[in-house]
Formats: C-alpha cells, structure tokens, sequence
C-alpha cells in the first residue's frame, strides 16, 4: 500500500507543477506581461537606483551644476550669438528711440533672446503700430516697424500732441506750428473724436481752402472754424448732415463770404447767422436813415 501512496503522491505533485508551469507560459505569452519584465522592471529598478544616488544633495548639486555648464557651452557658441541689429520701416528719429528702448546688450545668445518681450517694447513706443522682431541667419536682430501715420494735430490745455488716425497720440510737439501741414483740432476730448473730425474735414471740401480746423465744445460738439475766426457752429446730434446744409446755403448766398462772425446750425431748421461789427454797424446806420427818412415823411 505504501508504495502506491507514495505513487500517487508523486502524480499530484507531478500534475501540480505541469498547472503551475501551464500558467506561467500562459502568463508570459501575455503582451502586457512580457513588456512590464523587459521595460518596465529595469526601468523602476534604473529610477530607484538614480534616486538614491541623487538623494544626496551634494551629488543633486554637481549634477545641476554640469547640466548648466553644458548648456552654457551649447548657448554661447559663436553660431548661436546675436551680434547686431537691423530695423526697417523706421525713421531716423524713431531708430534712436527704439536704440535707447532695447532691453538687451549684444552680442547675446540667441537663446537668451526674449522675441516677445523685444516687441511688446516696440510697440509699447507711442510711433510704433505693429513690430515683427526674428532672428535671422548671421547673427542678425532683424525688426521691422510699421510706425502710425499722422493725422492730425490736437491743441489741449496740457499740450500739442500729433495723433493719428484712431486717436493714438505719436508725439508730443512744442506747437500746432511744428506738427507740419497736418489738419488741426483743438478743444479738450478732441482727441477722442478723431475719425468723426477727419469725416467733417472730408465733408468740408467746398471750404477747404479757408478751412482752419475744429474745435471741440464743451465735449460734446464741434465749432468748423475757417479764416478771420469765422464759425460754422454745428449741432451735438448728425454734425454731418448740418455741415451739408451750412454749405449749401453758403453756396446759394455766399453768406461765409461776408462780414459774418458764425453761421449757427445747432437748430434744424433755423440757420443763423451772426453778423461781424462792421456788418453790425452798417446795419444800424441803414435802420437809423430809415428811421429818419420815416420820421421826416411823417413831420
């Protein structure tokens, strides 16, 4: 009996170890579990085994230490230096400005070059509406500057400043004067109705040739002032429409060629015109003859 107990016993553990072997052949067939024994485990082993030996700050240091002294030595190759500067687009005025706002000092590593930074400067100048700015093969800085164009000149209580089509102040100038041939305007919150005083400009062609500029009333309306200080006195509401009817009714009786001081347009409907002190006077004389001659009639 005894042998064939042991006999038996030695089929179960034989049958044992054949399930066990069956699962682990079918365990290592397994995709997933092949690749956590062949990468996975020597990878965890490799990074247990660099954080221990960085563990030791001394070690984590002269690491860092090398790593930037790599990198230093990749950035400041002579292939990789900026050495000068190109702008286009820019004035000689503005090329000085521009010099003293550069926030770097060449030459520099390319890599150390804040692109962004340099134009956001740029454009931060009061004459600069867009900047590109790129490194270009040779060691070159190349900006290219779209500066504003100016487009009028605003007379304010604090200053004469040139603007340009939106409103965006240029440059601050000593007077009207220096800005040039540039039309002018004048009166405080001028500055903010540029586009609505270039559009009156416009509509006030059949005068331009005695067209002086705008002044802006109050904040609210504009006064066209012509030669000898005459006004065309224009309404807080539909400026333009009013301006039409100023210069048609111009056109009809010549009245802004007269001794007239303003022609008044505020009310629709009801132009008037403000009469100078010549005209004033001749008119008084006129009316005292008149009186005079009826009076006699009557005596």
């Amino acid at each position: 009996m005894r042998p064939l107990i042991r006999l038996r016993a030695v089929a179960r553990a034989v049958r044992a170890d054949a399930k066990w072997a069956w699962r682990a052949e079918r365990l290592w067939l397994t995709p997933s579990f092949r690749r956590l024994v062949r990468v996975g485990i020597p990878l965890l082993a490799t990074a247990g085994a660099i954080h221990l030996w960085l563990g030791d700050p001394a070690r984590l240091a002269a690491v860092q230490d090398r790593m930037a002294e790599v990198r230093r030595s990749i950035q400041d190759r002579p292939q990789f230096m900026v050495t000068h500067v190109s702008i286009e687009g820019a004035s000689a005025q503005l090329r000085e400005d521009i010099a003293e706002a550069m926030p770097v000092d060449l030459p520099l590593s390319q890599f150390a070059l804040d692109t962004a930074a340099i134009r956001a400067g740029l454009e931060s100048l009061d004459p600069v509406e867009r900047a590109e700015v790129r490194v270009a093969p040779g060691g070159m800085l190349a900006i290219r500057i779209t500066e504003r164009d100016p487009a009028v000149v605003w007379a304010h209580a604090d200053g004469v400043d040139v603007l340009d089509a939106t409103g965006h102040r240029i440059a601050t100038v000593a007077d009207v004067d220096a800005a040039g041939p540039l039309p002018r305007v004048a009166g405080e919150g001028a500055g903010d109705r540029v586009e609505e005083a270039l559009r009156l400009m416009a509509a006030a062609g059949p005068v331009a040739e005695t067209l002086v500029g705008l002044v802006r009333v109050g904040e609210r309306r504009w006064d066209v002032v012509l030669a000898d200080d005459k006004r065309i006195l224009l309404p807080e509401v539909a400026p333009a429409q009013a301006l039409d009817r100023a210069l048609a009714l111009h056109a009809a009786t010549d009245v802004l060629s007269r001794d007239a001081v303003a022609l008044d347009m505020r009310v629709a409907g009801r132009p008037t015109v403000r009469m100078g002190p010549e005209a004033v006077a001749k008119l008084r004389a006129v009316r005292a003859e008149a009186r005079a001659a009826r009076e006699e009639d009557e005596g």
